[in-house]
């Protein structure tokens, strides 16, 4: 039962990394699509704003990813790395110990 458990928790936690990405790369675009409409019609040029708006907002979907990337990939690093296994190792060894000295 437990190992199912995991599973669908992975699930979980898959399908809401993605939809942060989804969320990550929209919303600055949309918010550079309307902010740059809005400068074209306030300003009234045909459209200059709009294609710098959207450019930003591209730009910083991408730098939003990148960060997100980061993240992950130190949290990665973090649960499976060399150390994180002596870590667990250790700590079986010494509760044994424990169990042993108690016996």
């Amino acid at each position: 039962m437990s190992g199912n458990k995991k599973s669908s928790n992975g699930i979980l936690q898959n399908l809401a990394l993605i939809s942060q990405v989804g969320i990550m790369m929209l919303v600055p675009i949309i918010g550079g699509v309307l902010l740059g409409a809005f400068l074209d019609r306030l300003a009234k040029t045909n459209g200059i704003f709009l294609i710098i708006f959207v450019l930003l907002g591209v730009g910083a979907s991408f730098r939003n990813l990148y960060v997100l990337s980061i993240q992950k990939g130190k949290e990665y690093d973090d649960r499976e790395s060399p150390a994180s296994y002596v870590s667990k190792f250790e700590k079986t060894v010494e509760k044994k110990r424990e169990n042993k000295d108690e016996k």
